[in-house]
C-alpha cells in the first residue's frame, strides 16, 4: 500500500575550496560552510542507505534543507563567473531508481546541475519516506470478536493528523519533483551530450536524470498522496470495512461510491502514466540486450540500465488495484443509487473489478514480472506480499458479496441483461488536489558587482523574509 519507500542515493565527498576558484576571495567562509553542509548530507545518506540505527528521513531532510541554499548560491556565482571550476567538474552519485546490468556504484557526473538534480531527488525521496514512516506508526484495529471495534478519541485524532501530514508531505514531494523536471533536468542535457549519453564505465545516465524520470516520480507521489487522502476519507468507516460482513448495506457515514470510483480512476491513471514514462527509459535498453552476446566486453552498450524492479512491480500492482477498486465503486454506485434500473450494469462493473483483483491473488501479475525480484530485500518483499494478499483477499470477499447480492436481485426482481465490460463507459477520474508548488530556498551566496568606487560588493536581489522551514514542521500528534 502507498506510499512506496524509495531507496536513497549515495554520494562521494566534495571539498568546494579544492574544486572551485574564488577569484576575489569573497566566498571563503561560505564555501567552507557549504563543504560542511554537504558532508553532513553525505553522512546522513550513508547512514540511511545502510539502515543504521538512528538514521531517519528527518535527518536527511534537515541535511538537504541546510545544504540546498549553499548549492543554489554556488550555481548562481558560477553563472556570473564569480566562481570558476579549477578543472573539469566531477560529482559522484549512485543512482537509487536505476538497476545496472553491470555494477555501477558511484557515477561521475560532469555538471554542477547534476549535483543540484540529485540533491532535489534526495529531497523528494526524504519527504516521501518521512510520510511513509508517519503512516507506519498509526494505531491498528484489532477485532475483539464482539462487533465492530471503534477507534478511541485519542487514536482517531492521531490517525487523522498523521494522514493529513502524510498527504501534505507527499504532495510537497510531488511538487519538488515536478519543479526539478521543469527547471533542472533540461540543464543536464549539455553534460549528457559531452559524455555521449554515457557516464562512468559505459553506463547509461540513470532514469532519474532523464526528462521522464522526475515527471514519473512526481506522478507516483501525487497518486500516493491521493491514496492516503482516500484512507482519510474512509477513516470514519474503517472499522466497518475491516470487520463488518462485506457487501451491502453501506453505513450511513460512508463516502459517495461515485466519488470513490472517480478518485481511484485518477489514481490508476497517474500510476499508469508514470509506468509508461519509465518504460520509455527502459525501451532502448531492452532492445540492445537482444544483441548483447554479439558485443565485446568493452562496448558501452553492454552496460545498460532499467528502473529498479521493486518500483516496476509497485506501479503495475497499484495501477491494477486502483482500477479494480474504481470499477467496484462504480458498480456499487450503479446498484445502490440506480433505483433498481442499473443492477445489470452494477454486476458488470463489479465482476470486472473482481477479475482484476483475481489477477493479483492468483499470481498472474507476479508471473509476468518473474525475475524482477532478484537481489536484496527478500524479507521486505515477503512482508509486502503478505500484506498485499490480506488486502486483496478482503477486496475479493467484498466484491463477491456485492456480486452475490446483485445477482440474487437480478435473478428474482430486476431481470436485466449484464452488459459486456467493453460496453461500459467509465467517467473521467477526479483529482482531490494538485502537487504543492515548490519554491526553492534563497541562496546563501550572492554574485558580486562593482560599486561607484570600483569595489566589489555582494549583489543583493529582492527577497521577502520567509517563515523558517524544518523537517518536522506541522507534525504534532
Amino acid at each position: 500500500m502507498a506510499p512506496f519507500r524509495f531507496p536513497y542515493p549515495t554520494t562521494g565527498s566534495v571539498t568546494f575550496a579544492n574544486v572551485l576558484l574564488d577569484r576575489s576571495a569573497a566566498y571563503t567562509h561560505e564555501l567552507a560552510e557549504a563543504t560542511v553542509a554537504r558532508t553532513k548530507l553525505q553522512l546522513a545518506l550513508k547512514a540511511a542507505a545502510a539502515g543504521e540505527q538512528g538514521a531517519s528521513a528527518i535527518a536527511v531532510l534537515e541535511a538537504v534543507q541546510v545544504y540546498l541554499p549553499y548549492l543554489r548560491g554556488i550555481i548562481a556565482c558560477l553563472d556570473t563567473d564569480d566562481l570558476l571550476f579549477k578543472g573539469d567538474p566531477v560529482f559522484l552519485w549512485a543512482s537509487s531508481l536505476t538497476r545496472y546490468t553491470v555494477s555501477a556504484p558511484l557515477l561521475p557526473f560532469p555538471s554542477i546541475h547534476a549535483e543540484h538534480h540529485f540533491v532535489l531527488l534526495v529531497y523528494t525521496i526524504a519527504l516521501c519516506n518521512y510520510a511513509a514512516s508517519i503512516l507506519s506508526s498509526l494505531p491498528t484495529f484489532e477485532s475483539s470478536g464482539h462487533g465492530v471495534p471503534i477507534l478511541n478519541s485519542d487514536d482517531e485524532k492521531k490517525t487523522t493528523a498523521a494522514l493529513t501530514r502524510a498527504v501534505d508531505l507527499l504532495s510537497q514531494a510531488s511538487g519538488v519533483a515536478d519543479w526539478a523536471a521543469t527547471n533542472v533536468t533540461p540543464q543536464l542535457e549539455e553534460g549528457r551530450k559531452i559524455t555521449g549519453g554515457r557516464v562512468g564505465k559505459g553506463n547509461k545516465w540513470p532514469v532519474e536524470t532523464g526528462p521522464e524520470g522526475f515527471r514519473g516520480l512526481s506522478m507516483i507521489l501525487l497518486a500516493d498522496a491521493h491514496v492516503t487522502a482516500i484512507r482519510k476519507l474512509l477513516l470514519p468507516v474503517l472499522g466497518h470495512q475491516l470487520f463488518a460482513p462485506p457487501g451491502p448495506p453501506l453505513p450511513s457515514a460512508h463516502p459517495s461510491p461515485s466519488l470513490l470510483g472517480k478518485l481511484y480512476l485518477h489514481v490508476a491513471s497517474l500510476y499508469s502514466q508514470a509506468s509508461a514514462l519509465f518504460a520509455a527509459h527502459d525501451g532502448p535498453a531492452a532492445k540492445s540486450k537482444l544483441f548483447a552476446r554479439d558485443r565485446l566486453p568493452g562496448d558501452p552498450d553492454v552496460a545498460e540500465s532499467e528502473v529498479i524492479p521493486d518500483l516496476k512491480r509497485y506501479l503495475r500492482k497499484e495501477a491494477l488495484v486502483s482500477s479494480a477498486l474504481a470499477y467496484k465503486w462504480l458498480g456499487v454506485d450503479a446498484g445502490e443509487n440506480g433505483k433498481g434500473a442499473k443492477v445489470g450494469e452494477a454486476l458488470a462493473w463489479i465482476s470486472e473489478a473482481r477479475g482484476r483483483l483475481a489477477q493479483l491473488e492468483d499470481g498472474k501479475v507476479e508471473a509476468k514480472m518473474k525475475g524482477l525480484s532478484i537481489g536484496r530485500g527478500a524479507e521486505r518483499r515477503k512482508e509486502a506480499r503478505k500484506a498485499r494478499q490480506g488486502r486483496i483477499e478482503r477486496e475479493i470477499a467484498d466484491a463477491d458479496a456485492w456480486i452475490s447480492t446483485y445477482k440474487k436481485t437480478n435473478d428474482t426482481v430486476a431481470f436485466q441483461p449484464v452488459p459486456p465490460t467493453t460496453s461500459l463507459v467509465a467517467p473521467p477520474g477526479r483529482p482531490i488536489f494538485n502537487a504543492k508548488v515548490f519554491t526553492p530556498p534563497d541562496a546563501k551566496l550572492a554574485p558580486l558587482f562593482r560599486d561607484e568606487d570600483g569595489d566589489l560588493e555582494r549583489r543583493r536581489g529582492p527577497s521577502s523574509p520567509r517563515e523558517p522551514e524544518y523537517a518536522g514542521k506541522g507534525n504534532y500528534f
